[in-house]
This record gives C-alpha cells, structure tokens and sequence, in this order.
C-alpha cells in the first residue's frame, strides 16, 4: 500500500514538473509568433479567433472519449470518464514541452490512478493516435478531390520513410518482446483478442469511429474560419480545398520530427494547393488557428483541473 502511495506521489511531482514547464514553452511560442495586434483588430478575425477556441477546446475536453473506448475495451474494465478527462486534458498541455511525446506518456498516469495495466493504456494510447492518423487523412483527400495527387507526389517521400521506420521500429519491438516477454505477450494477444467481443465492442467503436465524427465537425469549424479571413476572394470549392491541405499538413506536420504543430509546413502546404494569391491571407488563417489552439489547450486544461478538483472534494 506504501508503495502504491509512493508510486501515486512521484506521478504527481512529476506531472506538475511537466505543467510548469508546458507552460513556459506556452509563453515562448507567444513569444515566438512575433503577433502583430493590428493584424488580429478586424471583426472576421475576432470570429474567427473565438471561433476556433470554441470549437478547439471543446473537442480537447471530450478527446479523452476514444483512448477512453480503448482502454476500456483493452482492460475489460468499466473506467468513467470523470476520471480519464482530467489526464487527458493535462496530458495533453505537455506536447509544448520539447519532445513531442510527453503528451502521450502522460496518458499513463490513468493507470496508476485506476490501478489498471500500463500496457493496456499504452496500447489504446497507440491505436488512438492511428485512428485519428487515418481518419483525418481520410477527410483531408475527400475535401482535396484531385488535388490530393499533387501534395503525395510533394510529400510521398515523407510517409514513405517514415513508413519504413516505423514498420522496422514495430518489427524490433515484436522480437524484442516475444524473446525477453514470450509467455506474456501470449496472455496479451488472448486477452486482447476478447476486445471485441460482445461486452466489449461498443467502447472500441466509439474509439475506432470517433475521429470520423470529430474531425468531420472540425473541418466545418474551420471552413468557416477560411470563410471569414480568405472568403472575400475564394470560392467555396477553394475553401473546401484549404480546408483539406489544412488538415492534410496537420498529417505532415505530426510524422516531421522537429516540427511541433506543423510550424511553417500548414502555411506551405495550403499555399502549395491554392498558388500565391491568397499567401497572405493563409498565412493570417494559420497564425489564428494556432493562436486558437494555444488558448484552446490551456482552456481545456483549465476544465480539467477545475472538474478534477471539484470531484476530490465531493469525494471527501
């Protein structure tokens, strides 16, 4: 029982650790932007602004829904949601912590907190971020159409290296596993194999389907933004094209090491698509929607703590 308070303990200092220093590097990339205030003064860009933090930030609260569905499914257990956002909403201030991958590790502190499998976390951890890979793919080439062909010719080589790597990464650690862990890794198989039964099934719809809907809800969010900054001068099937190179370089953005958020690969990637006639206008979009991002993640953070603190003094 000490141990498991020690082990609670250490999380603790640790995760806080991280908040501070997240926060630090929030400053910095305010500091970064190099944001002009007369940039951000018309109505449309206000809208917009506002916009995207409520969109952004509700989609942060509720994020925590499909890793949820997983680790659910994975450990046949029944973990409420009340105790999954608070992680999720922390964890996921610390991606502006230099590293890009402190935001998933985070994660993890669920398993100490439900006294469940760090594998199983780790595991839903990982099929969360492939399905939210793939889905924003799948929506980004619906609304690029033709234009799709283009950007994979641009950026092929990319995902195909990054491809490669990761299919010799997962190789090494399956060897890796199945020499020094053998007979557990076939209690892992068996037991995930029951993720999808019956009793299980639903959790792991929601998180194999979560991100069609989601994303889908954000695209719109975010060709209305397009509307209001660049709409004066495109078309509604340009705006569905912008909409698509957006979250088709959020893709790029997140296989790029170096690159935390996409910085400079978004306004490359819409301005590659579109030609330079709306350069300065997708640049004022992204700088917007980066802004909104920030303010969305501290705002969801802030839920988090506030609904984390309010259900331990309930609990007391």
């Amino acid at each position: 029982m000490t141990k498991k308070l020690n082990i609670k303990k250490i999380v603790k200092l640790l995760g806080n650790a991280l908040v501070i220093a997240a926060l630090l590097f929030v400053v910095k990339k305010f500091a970064d932007m190099d944001i002009d205030p007369k940039d951000l003064a018309s109505a449309e860009i206000i809208i917009s602004l506002l916009l995207g933090i409520a969109v952004q930030g509700f989609f942060i609260v509720i994020g925590c829904i499909p890793w949820l569905g997983f680790t659910r499914a994975l450990s046949s257990r029944k973990i409420p949601f009340s105790a999954a956002m608070p992680v999720y909403t922390k964890s996921n201030i610390y991606k502006y912590v230099p590293g890009n991958v402190f935001q998933y590790v985070g994660r993890n502190k669920l398993a100490v907190d439900m006294n469940i499998s760090h594998v199983d976390v780790a595991c839903a951890t990982i099929l969360d971020i492939l399905f939210c890979v793939f889905w924003t793919g799948v929506i980004a080439m619906v609304l690029l159409r033709g234009r799709i062909a283009g950007l994979l010719e641009k950026y092929g080589e990319k995902f195909l290296i990054v491809g490669i790597a990761g299919v010799l990464l997962i190789a090494a650690a399956l060897i890796l596993v199945r020499i020094k862990f053998g007979d557990k890794l076939k209690e892992y198989i068996s037991r995930y194999s029951k993720a999808f039964e019956k009793g299980n099934r639903k959790s792991a719809m929601a998180g194999i389907f979560y991100y069609l809907a989601s994303n889908s809800v954000q695209a719109a969010g975010y060709f209305m933004c397009l509307l209001l900054i660049v709409g004066d001068t495109s078309n509604f099937s340009e705006l569905t094209v912008l909409t698509g190179a957006f979250m088709f370089a959020w893709i790029i953005g997140f296989v790029t090491p170096g690159a935390p958020g996409g910085i400079g690969i978004r306004e490359g990637v819409m301005i590659f698509v579109s030609g330079e006639a709306h350069q300065e206008r997708i640049i004022l979009f992204v700088l917007v929607m980066r802004l909104a991002s920030v303010f969305a993640d501290l705002a969801a953070f802030a839920v988090g703590q506030i609904y984390n603190s309010r259900r331990n003094a309930a609990k007391k």
